[in-house]
């Protein structure tokens, strides 16, 4: 057997191992390439070499295997390399103010560094050392979420054992805090980190940003989640955070964005053509227009908006704001100047 299968299948064993949901033979063959006989061999050759391996039931057709094995966790091993982008995680999610997240990821790497076979525990430290050197996080404006301490964790043990929560919010609007109770469903994060839940006094599913959270404590009163809630789609009828009724977006960026925008995700959803003048269409589904035109703005004349007009109406006003705005004399501009 070639080294380099040998190398793919030590891989496979750590992935059926490593995968709670276990492992397809449609994973197999896209991971290392290979056709779906192949992919059957090589699921063969780590059960014979490591032992058997386990069916997971998941609710898909697909027949998804999973192993349990002690004497492979020797084979395991992990660089400097990775654990360096552990620290790069952890230090973005400490400028974003989540202080927790970034905690648990650092929590992480330790226990990582002291179960560290090989390389020793002094050659790891001084070649970490060495990368974070050379290696640092570019500085980006953006919201520094100052959350209470122990929220998140509070709000997702009220998550998991499906409790509703008690907090104080600060309405952005009136600068006034009010009570709330809430059945919570999920977190997203984006800029900023919300909380999904629902209410009695509102009929559709709520968010509220952590940041303006205080004083929050899990209630013995317990709730039933709806089962057809999915907090990926909820998030995704969204451009952000802001949940509108979702429209059709068509976006032309001229031939000189194409590039940057051909490799720029704005909806998971999104489906993008290449015109003959070397245009570039995106197109996707979503609510949010206060955040589209936000985004859109930083593409400057580089983008058209093809549809919908009320999005372009919003664009066009902000733009103009803007301009009057920044056309306007300040009062002291000799005295400054």
């Amino acid at each position: 057997m070639r080294f380099d299968r040998v190398k793919d299948i030590l891989s496979l064993a750590i992935r059926l191992q490593g995968m709670r949901g276990g492992v397809t033979l449609t994973d197999i063959q896209d991971r290392f390439s290979v056709s779906r006989r192949t992919a059957e061999r090589m699921r063969d050759a780590v059960e014979a070499v490591f032992g058997p391996l386990e069916t997971v039931e998941t609710g898909d057709r697909r027949i998804h295997w999973r192993l349990q094995s002690s004497p492979l966790r020797q084979f395991i091993h992990f660089s400097a390399e990775e654990l360096v982008e552990l620290e790069s995680a952890a230090g973005h999610l400490e400028r974003t103010g989540l202080v927790e997240r970034a905690d648990r990821l650092r929590g992480l790497a330790v226990k990582l560094r002291a179960v560290a076979r090989r390389p020793s525990p002094e050659e790891l430290e001084a070649a970490l050392g060495a990368l974070m050197e050379v290696e640092g996080l570019a500085m980006r404006p953006g919201p520094k979420q100052n959350l209470e301490e122990g929220l998140l964790t509070l709000v997702r043990d009220a998550i998991t054992t499906r409790r509703t929560i008690e907090f104080d919010y600060l309405s952005r609007t009136t600068g006034q805090r009010s009570r709330h109770r809430v059945r919570p469903y999920g977190v997203l994060y984006g800029n900023r980190a919300f909380l999904v839940g629902r209410t009695d006094w509102a009929d559709d599913t709520r968010l509220w940003r952590l940041a303006k959270v205080s004083e929050a404590r899990i209630t013995d009163e317990a709730f039933e989640r709806d089962p057809a809630f999915d907090l990926r789609s909820y998030a995704e009828r969204s451009f952000g955070t802001f949940q509108e009724e979702p429209v059709e977006v068509a976006l032309r960026f001229d031939a000189d964005a194409a590039p940057d925008a051909k490799a720029f995700q704005f909806h998971p959803g999104q489906t993008a053509v290449e015109n003959d003048d070397g245009s570039l269409t995106v197109r996707f589904k979503a609510g949010g227009m206060q955040e589209m035109c936000w985004h859109l703005v930083t593409w400057g004349e580089g983008v058209t908006v093809e549809r919908p007009a009320a999005l372009r109406r919003r664009l066009a006003e902000m733009c103009a704001s803007l301009t009057a705005h920044h056309h306007a004399e300040c009062p002291d501009q000799e005295t400054r100047s």
